[in-house]
């Protein structure tokens, strides 16, 4: 058969293309790689518009995811910080200073209270015109011209951010400078404790430092109590870090301290203040303290301490509480102790006799009583009456010394009160053992033991209550931020002596009074019981001598009334009153302030004798 002629087209398609040969430098010629056909395929499938595409929208879903998981991130877990950095950028935060809480006396009387004030400082760095400002800030506060010069040089140099320039100023001044307006100065409030009575319990209530702590008297030994829990506030500032007003936002509330209620009286310390101001200034002396306690409770109305100023001489109120840190030998007050004590125990009775001379020898020196006179023959009774030293010693002798350091324990001498007032002194009671030669008869009278004010008047108080001791108080309640009152316990009590031996000892108080070394106690128409210490006290120099060759003395006074059914006991004391004079006894210089007080007493205390009661005899 005849073979059909092919079209050119299959022809065509059916040829196999050759490449070119290349020849090489040397005129050989080259070898040509081709891709693979497999390889050649995928190059045209990446190609693709349609390919790139996904791949370019699947990176960024990638990309968009990422950033999803970042800003949920940082939503979540770095929310807080990232809201806290945002903010400190035009924010400030305040610490909110708690209201600290007020002092009142028994019937509600501030005593002692916090009173908005400012403190004012400055940051250096921001101050735009340092000598401007300055100037500004002494034009308002006064300040010292070595203060304004420290101040300048501080914001010459901005070298640092916070530099105080007064505290605790008018609340209004510091609201005024805060209106100044002036770049880097702080106003910041705070408080200030004040008394509203003046100088009224300052020995007492103590103080507070410049940031509000406590740092003495009651002030330091409540000052948890006292003190509140702060707060914080924020304030936003504009560019150049000054304070916009109106957006305050505390962000957590100050809570304030309780407040206690004492068991002062108000009218009572003045008055107490007064009279003790009032003698020293009439016959001299370093100072003074005195003590009312009400007898059955233990409560105290007014404990007082004043003293003479090393600079100007004048006599004023001490923040320092005296009554309770100072000790000293409480002389003849002492033989109040002893002569209980001895009734108690059994050893003697009102009217057991004594032969007495004036001057007598024990182990290897001779005692004497404070004045000159032939042996007498005295009663336990006479013997309180007059004072007598030797005659105590008998009594001490009688009852023997090692229970008489018992009692002297029982009333409370040697250990602190239990109003563990901040610095209160525990005195010196030395054990039986521990006395050598006349200091183990001296202390019957008060001489080798020293005790504080307080810890005697609550010894003596002992007598006054029919035998039991009482624990003396001065806080009555506490009244938290709500209101609420909370009473604190009572004093403890214990026995000491007994009722018998009590009302015994306060008949022989009562001659003390009427008849021997206290009649200046005397109050008209008013049954007192009392008894009259004078002491030597030592010198700076170790002896009971000051420079002058002088005797040195220590002259107290304490009673209570009405003897028949007694209210109040009292204690006064006179620091070295003026050595020579006839103003340094017991008698002289302590007496009179008991009876100048007590008619204020009777009247703010609605006093009422017994049926019956008067005073002394004429």
């Amino acid at each position: 058969m005849r073979k059909q002629p092919v079209p050119a087209a299959r022809k065509q398609s059916q040829r196999v293309p050759v490449a070119a040969p290349v020849k090489r430098a040397s005129g050989k010629r080259a070898r040509v790689n081709a891709p693979r056909p497999e390889t050649r395929a995928t190059s045209r499938r990446l190609a693709s518009p349609q390919r790139r595409l996904k791949v370019a929208l699947f990176a960024i879903a990638l990309v968009l995811t990422g950033i999803i998981g970042r800003v949920t991130y940082l939503q979540t877990q770095e929310a807080t910080s990232l809201r806290s950095a945002g903010a400190d950028q035009w924010t400030r935060t305040y610490t909110l200073t708690a209201q600290r809480g007020t002092v009142f006396d028994r019937h509600g009387n501030e005593l002692a209270m916090s009173v908005p004030a400012a403190s004012i400082s400055i940051n250096p760095k921001l101050i735009v015109d340092g000598p401007r400002t300055i100037q500004d800030l002494d034009n308002v506060l006064d300040l010292p011209d070595d203060t304004v010069a420290e101040l300048l040089d501080e914001v010459a140099r901005k070298d640092r951010g916070f530099v105080y320039v007064a505290r605790q100023v008018d609340a209004n001044v510091g609201d005024f400078i805060r209106e100044l307006g002036h770049p880097g100065v702080n106003v910041d409030a705070e408080a200030r404790r004040e008394m509203p009575g003046g100088d009224t319990g300052r020995s007492v209530i103590g103080r507070t430092n410049i940031d509000g702590l406590g740092i003495a008297g009651l002030e330091k030994q409540y000052d948890d109590v006292l003190t509140g829990t702060g707060g914080s506030m924020t304030r936003e500032v504009d560019p150049m870090q000054r304070m916009i007003a109106g957006s305050e936002t505390i962000t957590q509330a100050p809570v304030s301290g309780d407040d206690l209620v004492l068991t002062l009286d108000r009218s009572i310390q003045f008055a107490t203040e007064q009279v003790l101001l009032e003698q020293l200034n009439k016959i001299g002396g370093k100072g003074a303290t005195a003590i009312v306690m009400e007898t059955s409770t233990g409560e105290i109305y007014s404990m007082a301490s004043v003293r003479r100023d090393q600079i100007t001489g004048a006599y004023e109120v001490t923040s320092g509480n005296f009554a309770a840190v100072d000790s000293y030998e409480p002389g003849s007050v002492a033989k109040v102790i002893t002569v209980a004590g001895a009734l108690d125990a059994g050893a003697v009775t009102p009217d057991t006799t004594f032969n007495v001379p004036w001057r007598k020898k024990y182990y290897d020196l001779f005692l004497s009583d404070s004045h000159e006179h032939p042996d007498l023959t005295l009663s336990v009774s006479d013997i309180l009456a007059t004072s007598s030293n030797i005659g105590t010693i008998s009594i001490q002798e009688r009852m023997g010394r090692f229970e008489h350091h018992e009692y002297m324990a029982a009333f409370g001498l040697g250990e602190r009160t239990a109003l563990d007032f901040p610095g209160e002194s525990s005195g010196i009671l030395k054990n039986p053992e521990d006395l050598w030669g006349t200091e183990r008869v001296t202390v019957a009278y008060g001489q080798g033991v020293s005790s504080t004010s307080l810890q005697l008047v609550a010894a003596i108080n002992t007598i006054a209550n029919g035998g039991t001791y009482v624990d003396p108080k001065l806080v009555r309640a506490t009244v938290g931020p709500d209101g609420t009152q909370t009473a604190t316990p009572d004093s403890a009590t214990r026995r000491v002596v007994s009722e018998q031996a009590a009302t015994d000892t306060t008949a022989m108080m009562r001659r003390v009074v009427c008849e021997g070394t206290a009649k200046r106690a005397q109050v008209e128409n008013l049954s007192i019981a009392g008894k009259t210490g004078t002491a030597f006290k030592a010198a700076d120099n170790g002896t009971y001598w000051n420079d002058e060759g002088r005797r040195v003395y220590y002259a107290s006074f304490v009673g209570f009334f009405p003897a028949e059914d007694p209210q109040v006991t009292v204690l006064v004391s006179v620091d070295e009153p003026p050595a020579g004079t006839g103003d340094r006894f017991g008698g002289t210089a302590a007496a009179p302030v008991f009876a100048a007080l007590v008619p204020t007493l009777i009247h703010e205390l609605n006093l009422q004798p017994p049926a019956g009661s008067s005073g002394c005899a004429e």
